[in-house]
């Protein structure tokens, strides 16, 4: 099944209840300490890390209680843009289960006038294998990708890895730029993955990614 069309279906999965929500600051997986500082990173403007791109104005947060989407972190969105909680469904086990993560949380660019999404995954064995090979786990069944790069990172006070790629169209051949990022907290490990019909897309959603990725915080 192309990777377009389970977006479509999974569009249509989005109702019900994420993950729930608690009290806490971050705790290490396994694999390495909290407290520690990531290595620094010189600033790369432009292509693949984009580190040079302002983020966008936040108008509302996800994961806190009484949101879209109840999840171990929050973070700031920007105008527009719709999370929808994905309840896990057996039958559809493919579309939301990738390299031992499942989907909690798809938020929606198309209202906001892009074509594209930001989606929240849990890590199910983080606290066993620890976040980065959580990440490389999901990177590895992720698609066709190319250019893989990793590099230690922030994602506001919480340590992080980071990940860019090239992907692979099912459908078309083409490929187009991703991101992923994952922190370990006390409540789980959780992913966040920025990808767009196209790079161009991609492109015009970073700076939503960007104020996601420098506000979020455990949900309190």
């Amino acid at each position: 099944m192309g990777r377009r069309i389970r977006a479509a279906v999974l569009a249509a999965l989005t109702i019900g209840i994420a993950a729930g929500c608690g009290d806490g600051a971050e705790t290490p997986s396994a694999g390495g300490a909290a407290s520690a500082s990531p290595s620094t990173t010189p600033v790369a403007p432009g292509p693949p890390w984009y580190d040079d791109v302002a983020p966008a104005t936040a108008a509302t947060k996800v994961g806190p209680t009484g949101t879209s989407c109840e999840l171990p972190i929050t973070f700031d969105l920007p105008a527009k843009w719709k999370a929808k909680p994905v309840v896990f469904n057996p039958d559809f086990a493919e579309l939301i289960q990738v390299g031992g993560s499942t989907m909690s949380c798809e938020i929606d660019a198309k209202p906001a006038g892009n074509i594209g999404f930001m989606r929240v995954w849990v890590v199910d064995r983080g606290a066993v294998i620890g976040a980065r090979k959580g990440l490389e786990e999901f990177v590895a069944k992720y698609g066709k990708l190319t250019d893989v790069q990793y590099r230690d990172t922030k994602a506001g006070p919480l340590i992080a890895t980071e990940v860019t790629f090239m992907e692979e169209s099912e459908l078309t051949g083409e490929t187009k730029r991703g991101r992923a990022l994952v922190v370990a907290t006390r409540f789980g490990t959780m992913l966040l993955t920025l990808s767009g019909t196209d790079t161009e897309e991609f492109e015009a959603m970073f700076p939503a990614f960007q104020l996601a990725k420098q506000t979020v915080s455990v949900t309190r």
